[in-house]
């Protein structure tokens, strides 16, 4: 039985687009650190930023990224280090610097600012559609059809 729409929340087309002032600069969100009461400002990566460090296809897995990529990326992502002019990730201080598990958490915090849990979401949607099949010839067929879409 489908939900009506005061039983859920309704996506709106600006969710799935970034926000920019008037100057056409990237506007920041507030986005939670996993596991933690604390959130942090984060401009979303855009479909350029995302492919520049292997897009949906490489999942983008914040313990594969190198330390150069994390300083780059908090860098550029987190709003509050952005826009400081006294304050610079830089590479040497994601490896000797950072709190052990800081890297991953704000990584991570940019990556769902950006919809990487959507992305997360469809992959299992598709992999419980996979499940279901109990014919090893459809499934072939499906990953066949599927590969000549790609």
């Amino acid at each position: 039985m489908s939900e009506t729409t005061d039983e859920m929340n309704i996506a709106k087309p600006d969710d799935f687009f970034v926000t920019r002032n008037e100057d056409d600069e990237l506007q920041p969100v507030t986005e939670p650190l996993p596991g933690v009461e604390e959130s942090i400002r984060v401009i979303p990566m855009t479909m350029g930023d995302l492919n520049e460090y292997g897009g949906s296809e490489g999942q983008l897995n914040p313990a594969e990224l190198s330390p150069e990529d994390v300083a780059e990326i908090l860098n550029e992502h987190w709003y509050d280090v952005r826009e400081s002019d006294d304050f610079d990730v830089t590479t040497e201080k994601v490896e000797d610097d950072m709190i052990g598990f800081g890297r991953d958490a704000l990584v991570t915090a940019i990556l769902r600012a950006s919809g990487h849990d959507l992305q997360n979401a469809l992959n299992m949607e598709n992999l419980e559609m996979l499940n279901e099949i109990d014919d090893p010839g459809k499934l072939k067929q499906l990953m066949d059809l599927a590969n000549e879409q790609a």
